[in-house]
This record gives C-alpha cells, sequence and structure tokens, in this order.
C-alpha cells in the first residue's frame, strides 16, 4: 500500500502509485492545500492537506491534515488529523483557544511589534 494521497471533491482518496500521485501533485496540489485558513487579531490559523502520510507505521491511520497557528501567543503550535471531518472539528477548536488568548490578554503578543 502506498502512502501517497490526492485530495479531489474535498474527499481523501490514496494513490494507486507514485506515477498517478506525482501528476496530481503537480498539476492540483497547490490548488486544494489550504483547507481552512482564519485570520483573528494577532494570529493565522490555517489548516491544509498534507498528500503524503505523517504517520511512520503503515498499521496506523494516516495523518493527512494540519493545523498551525501563525503569530500571537500559540505562534507554532498545531495538531495532525486523520481527515476532513476532524480537521475542521480541530481548526473551529484552534480558533477559539487563540481568540481565547486574545481575549485574556491586554497586552499584544510578543513579537506583535507594538
Amino acid at each position: 500500500m502506498s502512502r501517497y494521497f490526492m485530495l479531489r471533491d474535498g474527499k481523501v482518496v490514496e494513490a494507486p502509485d507514485h506515477a498517478t500521485w506525482a501528476g496530481w501533485y503537480e498539476s492540483s496540489y497547490e490548488k486544494v492545500r489550504e483547507v481552512i485558513r482564519t485570520e483573528t487579531v494577532h494570529a493565522t490559523v490555517t489548516t491544509q492537506f498534507l498528500p503524503i502520510s505523517m504517520t511512520l507505521s503503515t498499521q496506523e491511520q494516516p495523518l493527512l491534515f494540519e493545523t498551525r497557528v501563525s503569530g500571537g501567543w500559540l505562534n507554532g503550535q498545531g495538531d495532525r488529523f486523520p481527515d476532513m471531518e476532524r480537521a475542521r472539528d480541530g481548526h473551529k477548536a484552534w480558533v477559539e483557544r487563540v481568540r481565547a488568548f486574545e481575549e485574556e490578554n491586554e497586552l499584544p503578543p510578543p513579537g506583535a511589534g507594538w
């Protein structure tokens, strides 16, 4: 079983071989890479599709989506998820976490340039 994946019409499809995946990657990946993006006052939360399994074992469910925070108090933090539904839920949870930090802190985060 390969560990290469494609996102077609919002659905994850495992590539049958490397050549098929490489063709898809070259022609389509940039169009589907970013799944969700949310801007907050001091940060950006993005969820992206990862076309290669980020797990080391073929026995584990592949982690194909990654949510990351850029900027703000939680800069660089995030999680990986196995499917679109959990990725959307995880994105929402990270946005709520970031906004909670923004509401709790009067001063801007370190490095905000203020």
